[in-house]
């Protein structure tokens, strides 16, 4: 019973810890893009855009992750949106990278997301005037109320056909807070404490 117990008390962490990502093509590199060209989608692998997503490949800047990176400003403003199976109740990290275009206004870029709960906007970045792009990491964590989750990216800023690049996105299952540890060492030394007093005559 004993032997039981403990290993269910360290199973529990390990089957609640983070994961593979969620999405497919979170690098957007499942499209066949040229090395120094962009095109500009009304669906690639794993995301649904609207109206257009523009997909570059070392063009006015490198990737966070391969070659690839999106830009929701093709033609104009758009977005992209993919779901995923998820646990009612369970928490997942959303993680993605973005960059402002290079030498463009602050006022010409912007980036929103959407996890299922409403539109929040990523913090805005400086004026990128390096000839590259400067990527920094958006995270949020979030509790599933479907088992479905559709997680969508917005671009707001100028809608004039250049905008924000993101990149590297995923979204895994959380890694337990540091108070699960702390329950499942407790739980151990309880039941090594029981099993001792057990054997005392």
């Amino acid at each position: 019973m004993r032997t039981l117990l403990i290993s269910a008390l360290l199973a529990a962490p390990l089957a609640a810890s983070a994961g593979p990502n969620l999405l497919q093509n979170g690098s957007f590199e499942d499209t066949a893009q040229a090395n120094g060209t962009w095109s500009t989608y009304a669906a690639i692998p794993g995301w649904t855009a609207n109206p257009a997503v523009e997909i570059r490949d070392n063009v006015a800047g490198t990737a966070k992750d391969g070659t690839n990176y999106a830009e929701l400003d093709a033609y104009s403003n758009g977005s992209i949106s993919q779901s995923f199976a998820t646990i009612v109740g369970a928490a997942y990290d959303l993680s993605f990278w973005y960059s402002n275009r290079t030498n463009t206004a602050a006022s010409t870029n912007g980036l929103s997301f959407n996890v299922g709960s409403g539109w929040l906007a990523a913090p805005l970045l400086p004026v990128n005037n390096s000839g590259n792009n400067q990527w920094s990491q958006g995270t949020y964590s979030f509790i599933a109320n479907s088992t479905l989750t559709t997680l969508s990216f917005l671009g707001t800023g100028t809608s004039d056909s250049y905008g924000t690049s993101l990149d590297a996105v995923s979204v895994v299952a959380a890694v337990p807070e540091p108070s699960t540890y702390a329950m499942m060492l407790g739980g151990l030394g309880a039941v090594v404490f029981i099993g001792r007093r057990r054997r005392q005559p």
